[in-house]
Parts: structure tokens; sequence; C-alpha cells
């Protein structure tokens, strides 16, 4: 890993931290500065702004989130217990990393069409994962009469709520 992408990667692991424990408004730059052992101009070299820097941290841990249930259900043959895996997966991802769950789920709210826009865009790469899942274990017949995209739509605010 280069200087500039391990230097990326602490200010990202600063930020998750910083916007995990204040939320995106109460969050200091200079906090994130500090956290991560940078300057400010770091921070504003790979990121033009707050806003950007917050939306990436949600990227990281959008993809740490469905990799980890990519990893889990990769280990799995049987179709109906990869479905299973990918809920506990989840469940478990999302309570033992309270940063993941604050972030993705409820401390960007007050951010705006930003902080929506970026959320959907996680939800649709989780849902998408869930629908094949649901494609695998469903007969064919069954599936045609059930929107599994739905479904999977479902079921993450299922998890939300639990896990919020």
């Amino acid at each position: 890993m280069s200087t500039k992408e391990a230097t990326r990667e602490r200010l990202l692991e600063a930020a998750e931290r910083v916007f995990a424990k204040k939320g995106y408004y109460e969050a200091a730059v200079d906090e994130i500065v500090q956290q991560s052992n940078t300057s400010k101009g770091s921070v504003y070299f790979h990121f033009p702004n707050k806003e950007s820097l917050f939306l990436a941290v949600m990227d990281h841990l959008g993809n740490r989130l469905i990799r980890k249930v990519e990893q889990r259900v990769a280990e799995v043959a049987n179709p109906s217990q990869r479905l299973d895996v990918a809920l506990t997966a989840t469940l478990e991802t999302l309570t033992k990393h309270h940063t993941i769950s604050k972030l993705l789920l409820s401390k960007g709210t007050g951010m705006g069409p930003a902080f929506s826009r970026k959320r959907n865009e996680i939800f649709a790469q989780f849902v998408a994962l869930i629908t094949g899942l649901l494609d695998d274990v469903l007969p064919s017949r069954a599936a045609a009469d059930l929107d599994r995209e739905v479904v999977a739509y479902a079921w993450l605010g299922a998890i939300s709520q639990v896990v919020e």
C-alpha cells in the first residue's frame, strides 16, 4: 500500500470513529485530523469537503458489510443455508460493529439528499445480494409469484429496526 493509500485509509478510519460518535454535523474535521495523525491538507487532498469524506466512509462501511456477508455465504453450498448465513452474518456484523450500523442506519439522516442517495445506493447493492440468494432458494414458480426485491427490502428494513 502506498503512502497516499495509507493516509487515505487512516483518514477513513478516523472519520468513521468521529462520525459514529458525533454524527455528521457535530463532527469536526480538526478532530478527524487529530485522530488520523495527518493534516488538514491531507483531508482536503483526498476529499474536497466534509460531505465527500462522510460519503466515502459510508461507501467503505457498506462495502465492508457486503464483503463480509459474501465471504460467509461463499463457504456454504446449500442455497437455504446460504440465505440463513447471510442473515446471521448481517446481524452479527451490524451488532458487533456499531460504527457500521450507526453510520449506515442513522448518523447521517440529517444530512439530507446526499446521505439518502448514498444509503439507497448501498442498500441497493445489499438487496441485489439478497435477491440473488432468494433466486437460488425459490423454485421458479414461487419466484414468479413473489417480488424478491420487495422481500429483500423488507428483510433489510427489519434488520435496520432490530439493529438500530
